[in-house]
């Protein structure tokens, strides 16, 4: 009869949803409510951004007092997307730019047969950069910036540490080792950065991507890597390149080279559309093993120094693996789906054998006092409970979480955990001081 709006995968009271913010007193609005940015904080408490038509806003969830906060405008943002890192001094590093969630205007009539519809494409996803400065880099500091409270109109106060690509969009980073340069990737151009945080100063070591391609999902998209990974040992810095391999930036040498590591995925040779897979997460679990996923779907595992991938599957036909983080309770949890299609939540079992498993679509129903299902997630984080952040991308975007139970949830029931230890001797004075 009526659509099945529970969830037949898992108990549903373990998942709810925050709005960003208080109605009629600072929700964010709706049209810049998107989020596209999370980060699980040494404070406890989870950092978000979002995009929008006019604006990008920053928030935090306070797990103290079950409650999302906006911490105002990041200056004339329209969008941040991936590119928020927590620095050594527990400083936060945003990266901004346009809102790549905007809908792309593309041309109607060219002459297919000397330009092409690859070339017109890039021409009509070049065009919005044509007269943009750039997205910048900025520093929030949570410790001051946090105990203020802002409207919708207040400005966040950020330190501006200035433009590291030209007209493009900052579109993914990373920090190095010792947390004193930021690695980054930049859109529409695909160029390679070295940020210095000391020195303010950018080296641009260009293009990585020999080839424009558009792979998708999102056709309207260029197809360049939406995530860095820089190895804690060596100092190397990885991604992917063209045709789908992996490649290694060293500090030692000052290059960038082609490793023998190729991603699984759709690869059309003998067709004249010319499509790789790139990488769109990497994450690391408590032993130092490397895991990333692609914009086809598909969980990789990757031995650097063996130059090896070890394909670990697909959770779903659908592509695009939009989100994953590694869970306290030995669970990898992804967000998958494609553009303008249901997200799902789904895991993969590190510890033992049981591989992936599906947690289902978003949906909450709290009625009759509020209930929701939403679609289209960008960002997710876990924070220092085990708690699954999951934003929302879609207008009027919520804040999701998910909370694993008791039963595989591993961090709650070991005693030497130090976060659990710490909340068990927490008192009113040392939640006031954090705070």
């Amino acid at each position: 009869f009526a659509q099945q709006w529970a969830n037949p995968h898992f108990d549903t009271h373990r998942m709810d949803y925050r709005d960003l913010g208080y109605p009629t007193q600072n929700l964010i609005p709706a049209d810049n409510s998107r989020i596209t940015a999370l980060l699980a904080h040494s404070n406890g408490f989870v950092y978000g951004a979002t995009s929008g038509k006019t604006q990008s806003y920053l928030f935090f969830y306070n797990r103290f007092i079950n409650k999302v906060r906006p911490l105002g405008k990041i200056a004339d943002a329209k969008g941040v997307y991936h590119c928020l890192l927590e620095g050594d001094d527990g400083r936060i590093y945003i990266g901004t730019g346009m809102n790549m969630l905007a809908p792309l205007k593309l041309t109607k009539d060219f002459p297919v047969e000397r330009e092409g519809i690859e070339k017109q494409l890039w021409k009509d996803i070049r065009a919005p950069y044509n007269e943009y400065e750039g997205g910048r880099i900025y520093k929030y500091n949570p410790k001051t910036g946090d105990v203020k409270r802002y409207t919708n109109d207040d400005q966040c106060p950020l330190a501006d540490l200035g433009v590291p690509v030209a007209n493009n969009t900052v579109y993914a980073m990373t920090f190095n080792a010792e947390k004193t340069k930021i690695y980054g990737l930049s859109y529409p151009d695909a160029n390679f950065f070295i940020f210095d945080l000391r020195t303010r100063k950018t080296r641009n070591l260009g293009d990585i991507m020999t080839h424009r391609v558009y792979s998708g999902p999102e056709r309207h998209w260029r197809t360049i890597p939406r995530a860095l990974y820089c190895d804690p040992e060596t100092g190397d810095v990885f991604t992917s390149g063209d045709n789908g391999f992996i490649i290694r930036y060293s500090p030692k040498t000052d290059k960038i080279e082609q490793t023998w590591m190729r991603l699984p995925g759709e690869y059309w040779e003998g067709l004249k559309s010319w499509d790789y897979p790139v990488v769109e997460c990497f994450e690391t679990d408590s032993k130092g093993d490397v895991y990333a996923a692609t914009n086809d779907g598909h969980l990789l595992k990757l031995d650097f120094e063996n130059d090896d991938v070890v394909v670990l599957g697909k959770p779903r036909i659908m592509r695009r693996m939009r989100a994953m983080k590694i869970g306290q309770d030995d669970n990898l949890y992804m967000i998958t789906g494609e553009f303008e299609r249901s997200c799902k939540l789904h895991t993969y079992d590190l510890a033992g054998n049981k591989g992936f498993s599906e947690l289902g679509i978003f949906a909450v129903d709290r009625s009759p006092y509020y209930s929701k299902r939403a679609y289209q997630f960008d960002a997710m984080a876990v924070g220092i409970d085990g708690t699954v952040f999951c934003g929302e991308s879609d207008r009027r975007g919520k804040l999701f979480m998910y909370i694993p139970g008791p039963g595989n949830f591993k961090g709650r029931l070991n005693p030497t955990n130090p976060v659990v230890e710490r909340q068990r001797t927490d008192t009113p004075a040392l939640i006031q001081e954090r705070l």
